[in-house]
């Protein structure tokens, strides 16, 4: 895990006007809140986020990592650590 994914934890997240929703699929809700990648992907890689794992978990070039109770109903996020990094937000479907 790198230092700069844990002083990136989310204390709150929302869409921004530059985000993309994404339509439900396996239960989950993505918002893509930078960088470039799809929705199908970010889904790709989000189902392989164990819940009830670590709060940080290295998943291909990301490192997610869950919310909290003031972060609900965000279940958890997941960065990349490259210039222009790629974000996306995951939520109950």
């Amino acid at each position: 895990m790198t230092v700069g994914a844990l002083g990136a934890a989310p204390t709150a997240v929302a869409q921004t006007p530059d985000s993309e929703r994404c339509a439900p699929r396996f239960g989950q809700t993505i918002d893509i809140l930078a960088g470039d990648i799809d929705c199908i992907t970010a889904s790709d890689y989000a189902v392989r986020y164990d819940v009830n794992g670590d709060k940080y978990q290295e998943i291909g070039p990301f490192t997610c990592y869950s919310g909290t109770a003031t972060t609900a109903p965000l279940l958890f996020q997941c960065v990349t650590e490259v210039e222009g990094g790629t974000e996306f937000a995951v939520y109950p479907g």
